[in-house]
């Protein structure tokens, strides 16, 4: 069971953009494959459309947007990890199977307890 609310992207169906709710704010995040680079990025704009990131790779284990100081971003950080620790790339055999982008909520000085936090459903989502 996940540890952290991650986001579901159907890598099988891309590009794919939907709207998500983070922060008091609704986004509309778009995913995108490069077969070439192995890699994927994701496009991010507010609830209208506007965008305000494109393009951004999506790296293990670091989080998106991260040297971006735009204020209009979310504050919580979008981070792809792989929480079984088996990879080493976020790409195309690896994103969606082991490795999903997840809402990185966890305080880093606690460690992983496997407590969910208080307002957690039992699949890593908030209600």
């Amino acid at each position: 069971m996940a540890l952290r609310n991650y986001i579901s992207v159907d890598t099988d169906d891309l590009p794919e953009t939907f709207e998500y709710d983070l922060d008091n704010n609704t986004y509309q995040l778009t995913f995108k494959y490069n077969d070439e680079g192995d890699f994927f990025t994701c496009d991010i704009a507010d609830d209208s459309g506007n965008k305000i990131v494109t393009g951004e790779k999506l790296i293990l284990n670091q989080p998106l947007f991260k040297d971006n100081p735009d204020e209009r971003l979310p504050v919580t950080p979008l981070v792809p990890i792989d929480e079984s620790g088996q990879a080493t790339n976020c790409g195309i055999d690896e994103f969606g199977s082991t490795v999903f982008l997840y809402e990185d909520t966890l305080d880093p000085d606690l460690g992983d307890s496997g407590d969910m936090p208080v307002d957690a459903d039992v699949e890593g989502g908030y209600e």
